[in-house]
């Protein structure tokens, strides 16, 4: 028996009960097996996002933009971009951003979709990063302000172009309550040659120097926005004007309420003089022989027949001055507004600040200074008009000297008489030349511009010399006259009928065109102004009675 093998070990039961079937065993095994694939899918799933990440490729656009966006603001702070001409251009142009970055997008996915790949691998994936995105959103949402602004974009110097708003606590009041109106009529002595002063935190001021006894007369009409009657009969009683005076000066204030405004319409004395302020509310002065100063924050000027110097501060970029028939002219100061419309001025004109809308003056019989961020213009007289509006100046019928310093505008100056002398950048000039009546010599004139064509008429008739200097550019004239130079410089000169003032004209990258025409000479003198005839202001009327609320 000891030569026999021993017998072989019975087999090895599976795991389990070692009797019968145990199906809580059997429901452990199947969730182990459940969770064992599930953490191989969730492990190949991660292996493949992990390698789609490896082969993800950022987007160019991100740089491009960054790029651009520090190139725009290196060439503004260096000052070889105006900043109020990339906005007038951003405003017209932005949507031009969202299509060249969606053709840049569209670019890269062609690039991806169509280059030579590695078949067992996925193709690269372009990623658009939420900075990049962000961008865009404020790239897209300052290019909408921007087309809201655009018949208001700035002639000269503003940088940002939203316009500002301001909410307080009265136009809360407005909004939510009830208009009760009321009127206030007071009638007051008034010193011999004395002033007024006016100051109105919230409504309109008008004020005429029309009063023939000796007294200024006062119309308060009220205006309270409240949930209450007995609350609007409270504030209409504190809404009075306090009344001091001290010696020949007299001040009326109003009181700044909350939820209220209060219209002035004033009589006074026409030799009164006045200074009038309103934070938020329009000024209308008329018909005063005295020195006029009106500050409007938040609201139009208006002024006309005003015998003494006229003053205008104002504040607001979408307030507006109009002026006319003024005998000692007016000086207009603001860091910007709107439009600027004078017309039958006497006397010097004087206009600082940045303006939005345009700018107009007419026949005015003194000396002009227009002064903005990127234009000087100072001229003798102007017999016709003046216009500056977005891009484009003009004038027509005007006595030097006049100097204008520009950038960015096409200038058109018709009939200029007297010295006259232009310096224009990125912008065309167009100058008609005018004799005088009774001395038809002409001023020197100079004209210099880049980038940019030059266009001068002469009058008929008349000598001067010439000497005309283009680069990059050709010359054409009718004048006695043979252009000289090479293809890239090109030059004119000589003497038109035995010679006399100077015309000087250089440009680059522009071309020159010199002509001569029959052109009617200036007036010796200025045309008389039309005359004006002014009414008093008519006191508005006592609301109709509203049924007072229970």
């Amino acid at each position: 028996m000891a030569g026999y093998p021993p017998p072989y070990p019975p087999p090895v039961p599976p795991p389990g009960p070692p009797y019968g079937y145990d199906p809580r065993a059997q429901r452990r095994y199947m969730r182990d097996q459940m969770r064992a694939q599930r953490d191989a899918m969730r492990a190949q799933r991660d292996l493949y996002r992990y390698q789609t990440r490896g082969l993800r490729r950022t987007s160019i656009l991100g740089p491009i933009l960054l790029i651009a966006v520090g190139i725009v603001f290196l060439l503004i702070q260096s000052g070889h971009l105006p900043h109020q001409r990339f906005w007038e251009w951003y405003a017209h142009w932005w949507p031009l951003l969202l299509v060249g970055a969606g053709l840049i997008l569209l670019a890269e996915w062609a690039f991806d979709q169509f280059s030579p790949h590695d078949p067992t691998q996925p193709r690269y994936r372009r990623s658009l990063g939420g900075g990049v995105f962000t961008l865009l959103l404020i790239a897209g949402l300052v290019g909408l302000g921007a087309s809201d602004f655009g018949n208001h974009s700035p002639d000269h110097g503003r940088f940002f172009p939203f316009p500002s708003f301001t909410l307080d606590q009265g136009d809360l009041d407005e909004f939510l309550g009830d208009k009760h109106e009321s009127d206030q009529s007071l009638d007051l002595a008034f010193p011999a040659s004395g002033a007024l002063t006016v100051v109105n935190p919230r409504g309109d001021v008008t004020i005429s120097g029309t009063s023939d006894d000796s007294r200024i007369h006062i119309a308060v009409h009220k205006q309270v926005y409240t949930r209450t009657d007995s609350e609007a009969d409270t504030k209409a009683q504190q809404l009075t004007p306090a009344v001091t005076t001290a010696g020949s000066s007299v001040t009326l204030t109003m009181p700044s309420l909350e939820g209220a405004r209060s219209d002035l319409v004033i009589t006074i004395p026409a030799a009164a003089a006045t200074m009038v302020t309103a934070n938020r509310g329009d000024i209308h002065v008329a018909s005063i022989k005295a020195a006029v100063t009106a500050t409007a924050n938040h609201g139009d000027i208006e002024l006309s027949a005003i015998t003494g110097p006229a003053t205008a501060h104002i504040n607001s970029h979408s307030a507006s001055v109009s002026a006319h028939s003024l005998g000692s002219g007016i000086t207009i100061e603001g860091p910007h507004a709107e439009d600027v419309t004078l017309a039958d001025i006497t006397g010097p004109v004087s206009i600082a600040g940045d303006f939005y809308g345009t700018t107009h003056l007419e026949r005015i019989a003194g000396t002009i200074h227009f002064h903005t961020s990127r234009t000087d213009f100072q001229l003798a007289r102007l017999d016709g008009e003046l216009e500056v509006s977005g891009s484009d100046l003009s004038a027509d019928q005007a006595l030097g000297p006049v100097v204008l310093t520009t950038s960015h505008d096409n200038v058109t100056l018709n009939r200029i008489g007297g010295d006259i002398s232009i310096t224009n950048h990125n912008g065309n000039i167009d100058l008609t030349a005018a004799p005088s009546a009774g001395s038809p010599a002409l001023g020197n004139i100079t004209l210099e511009d880049r980038n940019g064509s030059i266009e001068a008429t002469m009058p008929d008739h008349t000598g001067f010399t010439v000497q005309a200097n283009t680069t990059n550019g050709n010359i054409s004239t009718d004048l006695p006259l043979t252009p000289q130079g090479s293809e890239d410089h090109k030059s004119l000169s000589g003497a038109i009928s035995g010679g006399g003032p100077l015309l000087h004209i250089t440009t680059t990258n522009g071309d020159i065109s010199i002509h001569k025409a029959a052109i009617v000479p200036l007036p010796p003198t200025p045309p008389a102004p039309p005359k004006l005839t002014l009414a008093p202001p008519t006191p508005p009327h006592p609301p109709a009675s509203k049924p007072r609320k229970e």
